[in-house]
């Protein structure tokens, strides 16, 4: 893949990443940014071995866009408000999931 290959894939892929989450978590809310996050880490440990543009372009733009712990800080606020464990329990069920879900992938290749 040519230098302007990777920028013009990492402008597209950034780009699809950044609207597939904003309508996932637009019409689902937290459970649809824990899925955005839980199958992202998983697809991230899948590619973590892999090198070259493609993998730089899947990899931190793609997924980058899709995923998002800055997504979760606004989701658990929100739900802090109906229950200070519930937004706890969304909160440790991203890290450990997103984290359980990227040793998946990675184990697999």
């Amino acid at each position: 893949m040519t230098a302007l290959g990777v920028i013009v894939g990492f402008g597209i892929a950034a780009a699809v990443g950044t609207v597939l989450r904003w309508r996932i978590s637009t019409a689902l809310g937290p459970g649809g940014t824990l899925l955005i996050n839980l199958s992202g880490a998983f697809a991230l440990g899948l590619i973590a071995n892999a090198s070259g543009g493609a993998a730089t372009v899947l990899g931190t733009a793609g997924l980058g866009a899709l995923t998002t712990v800055s997504g979760i800080f606004p989701e658990s606020a929100r739900l802090m408000r109906a229950s200070p464990l519930l937004a706890l329990g969304y909160v440790s069920l991203t890290i450990t999931g997103a984290t359980a879900a990227a040793a998946v992938g990675l184990a697999l290749v």
